[in-house]
This record gives structure tokens, C-alpha cells and sequence, in this order.
């Protein structure tokens, strides 16, 4: 089978460019195609690279002759050879023309010029630096006479360094070196292609796509560039029985080009968590359930102000004064202490915040001093591990809370951890203390 040859470009060059980035590209091409030098035409998975290479053929002065094409994807060091050069049948002496025999006073394209194993990357190198071949199974010498465009959407440069690719063979073919721009760097230019698409659709002519969806298709992040966005308005054509297509129709479209379906696992995810009641809820609920060694009046004020801060946040607050500096609380507390009160005890060398007066006791005049008892429960509390100690109280509603969450999810571990938005391991660890 001969390689594929063609004459027409889908590219249109004449119509004015809207975004920056496709007209500096289309200019690019207009002045590579007044030259013979072979181009190398580089960019991402999409960007209409062949497309580009037939527009070059058109507008220059090999439009006359052929452009033939071959694709280099997965291709076989032989099966490259015979493409390339043709072969002669030893049994009846006939030449089988190869891509350079066709590609006679025309263009040459190789699609995907990375991906060539390095047998055939000397085949080619050879060729550029002759000008001559001989087919397979034939001793006789041709001159070559093609124009050389080729692309690639890796980087030749860094294969070159790891050893896979030559890197003689890369200075013959980047004479000219073109970065075809990603869709997404030519946003403005998403409502002229959609409706171009739309035109070359069956049935599609007549359809219309609304502002709300042209401004998603508009802020879309693309990942395949102009083959993305063509699949998604032919998937809009072939789903939706609809002359004016919505915003929500272009999302759906946009989702249904995943096969993990795993936006739909997300949205699942948040439908699920909006029926939990809100963990903040059971921080609040921690603050005002103190530990069960703090019963005591006395002992509710210090916990207080190691669970409450001033500004009523609705986490727990570690925040300690170091220094003999007086808080504004203590200050307000001993502006209303009479003078034949005893004086307080010394303070330590690190204490929590004292919280505000009218938040401990009402109409409370001084604050009482800790008692040893305290003193002590709070030692034994420092020197024990990191499962118990001051946050025992907010651990056991967080224990409560995936409790109930396992409960929810019918004895489902794994979707529960999902839910929680923590692995299975930190779900059997938190169940566990």
C-alpha cells in the first residue's frame, strides 16, 4: 500500500487570526514556505501539526507536486525502509515506488519523527546527507529531490541527551524549528473553531451553541488541544436533540470523555458529605464538654481558657503568654479587686490565657487560685503519649463522628474513609483510639 499522498489543506491561512499566539504562528508558516529548508514542526498532542505541514506544502512552490505522508507511530525498521524507498520484486523485475519516489519535487512528511527506532533514524540521516537512495532489493542509485517536514510532540533535545535520538540527525531536520500553539493559549480563538467544526458535522449546521456554553468550552483547561474540543461538539451533535445547546449540555459532554467517570464519583463524594451533619459541630460541641477531671468550678475556668480564645474561634486554641506581662483580662480582673484582697499567686514560667471575666463566672471579682490538685493532673498529663492529654474530649468527638459516618455508610469502611477524605489506615487508626 502507497503511502498516503494529499493535496489539500484544512487549515485556512487566509482568514485573519483573532488571538496573538495563532497569528504569530501562521506568519511563521507563510515565511518558512517561501523557503526549501527542511521544518520541524514542534508542539503538544492536538495542535493540528499535520494540518500545519499541509498548509506549508500549499502556499510554497512544490504545491505542483505531491505531499505524501508517513506516519512514524509504532512503526517497524522495515516496514520504514520499504515505505521510505520502495523495493523492486526480484520475479518480475517491478519497482515499487516508495515515499521519496513520490514525494518528487513536492514535500515529505513524517508524522511523529521521535518515535522512529534508531535504525531507521540512520536510514533518514543518510538520506539527507546523499540525496540518493536505492530501493530495497535493487542495487541501482536514484537522486532525491523533496522539501522535509516533520513533527514531533516530544522533545527531540532532551531525547537527544538521553540517548534517543541522533543528535546529527536532529541539526538536519530543525532548519527551521515551529512550536504550533496549544488551545489553550489561543482561548479567543475556541468560538470561530467551534463553529468551524460545527459546519463540517452532518446535521450540525444549523446548530447553535449558547454564551453560557461557549464560555465553558471557552475556560475549559484542554489537554488534546483541537482534537478535544472537536470530539466534544461532535459528542454535543450526537447526544443532545437540542438546536441551541446549553451550559449544562457542554459539561456533561466535557464529562462523558472520561472513561473512569471519575467526575462522577466526585460529585457523588460531595452529595454524600452534604447529608453528614458538619464536624465543625462537634469541635463546638468538644469546647463546651470538658474533661472529666475538670468538674470542678475551679477546674472549668482553667479549661476554658485552654480550649476558648478570646475571639470565640471555632477551633481549639494552644495560644500560651510567656513573660510577666499581664493580659488584658488580668487587668480587668484586678481593676475590680479590692485592696485588702490577698495577692495572686506567683505566675509560672508558661500559662495559658486567662479568658475573659463575664466568660467564667458572672459578676466574679477575682479569679481563685489553681488548686495542687490540678497542678498534678495536668503533670501526669504532659508525660503521657500523644493518643491522650488536653484533646482527649475533642479526639472522642472526632471517634463519635466516624463512628456515626461507618454507620451512615452501612458498615462500608472504604467509603467512609472516601467520604472523610482520609485513607483506610488513618480510619482504622482513629477508630482504634
Amino acid at each position: 500500500m502507497p503511502p498516503l499522498t494529499s493535496d489539500t489543506s484544512v487549515l485556512t491561512v487566509a482568514k485573519r487570526p483573532t488571538s496573538a499566539a495563532f497569528h504569530a504562528f501562521v506568519r511563521r508558516l507563510h515565511m518558512a514556505s517561501q523557503t526549501d529548508d527542511p521544518v520541524l514542526l514542534a508542539g503538544e498532542v492536538g495542535t493540528g501539526k499535520r494540518q500545519s505541514a499541509t498548509t506549508v506544502h500549499n502556499v510554497s512552490g512544490r504545491s505542483a507536486h505531491n505531499f505524501v505522508q508517513i506516519d512514524c507511530l509504532g512503526i517497524k525498521e522495515s516496514k520504514f525502509e520499504l515505505e521510505m524507498l520502495g523495493s523492486l520484486n526480484p520475479y518480475n523485475h517491478q519497482l515499487r515506488q516508495g515515499a521519496v519516489s513520490l514525494a518528487e519535487g513536492g514535500t515529505l512528511y513524517l508524522h511523529e519523527v521521535g518515535e522512529l527506532p534508531p535504525a531507521s533514524q540512520t536510514l533518514l540521516l543518510r538520506l539527507m546527507e546523499s540525496d540518493t537512495y536505492s530501493p530495497v532489493n535493487s542495487s541501482d542509485t536514484y537522486n532525491s529531490d523533496f522539501r522535509l517536514i516533520t513533527s514531533s510532540s516530544q522533545d527531540l533535545m532532551a531525547m537527544v541527551e538521553h540517548g534517543k535520538f541522533r543528535n546529527d540527525l536532529l541539526h538536519h531536520i530543525n532548519t527551521l524549528t515551529i512550536r504550533t500553539p496549544s488551545l489553550n493559549e489561543r482561548r479567543e480563538d475556541i468560538a470561530d473553531l467551534v463553529n468551524s467544526i460545527l459546519l463540517e458535522i452532518p446535521g450540525g449546521r444549523h446548530k447553535q451553541v449558547s454564551p453560557e456554553a461557549m464560555e465553558v468550552l471557552c475556560h475549559h483547561k484542554y489537554t488534546a488541544n483541537i482534537l478535544e474540543l472537536r470530539n466534544i461538539i461532535h459528542r454535543l451533535v450526537g447526544t443532545f436533540e437540542a438546536q441551541c445547546y446549553s451550559g449544562l449540555q457542554v459539561v456533561q459532554a466535557i464529562h462523558a470523555g472520561t472513561p473512569s467517570s471519575k467526575s462522577e464519583r466526585v460529585i457523588e463524594k460531595k452529595s454524600q458529605r452534604s447529608m453528614l451533619p458538619d464536624f465543625n459541630g462537634y469541635l463546638n460541641q468538644a469546647q463546651n464538654n470538658p474533661p472529666a477531671f475538670a468538674q470542678a468550678d475551679l477546674a472549668v475556668t482553667a479549661q476554658q481558657s485552654m480550649f476558648q480564645s478570646a475571639s470565640h474561634s471555632a477551633y481549639a486554641s494552644t495560644t500560651y503568654h510567656i513573660g510577666p506581662q499581664a493580659t488584658p483580662a488580668e487587668a480587668t480582673a484586678s481593676a475590680h479587686t479590692p485592696a485588702s484582697a490577698p495577692a495572686p499567686a506567683p505566675m509560672e514560667a508558661v500559662r495559658p490565657a486567662a479568658p475573659k471575666v463575664s466568660d467564667i463566672r458572672p459578676r466574679q471579682t477575682q479569679a481563685p487560685q489553681q488548686p495542687p490538685a490540678w497542678r498534678a493532673t495536668v503533670a501526669a498529663m504532659e508525660v503521657e503519649d500523644d493518643a491522650t492529654g488536653p484533646f482527649t474530649a475533642l479526639k472522642a468527638q472526632e471517634r463519635e463522628y466516624i463512628a456515626r459516618l461507618v454507620e451512615y455508610c452501612n458498615g462500608d469502611k472504604k467509603k467512609a474513609a472516601d467520604i472523610a477524605g482520609v485513607t483506610l489506615r488513618t480510619l482504622y487508626r482513629k477508630l482504634k483510639h
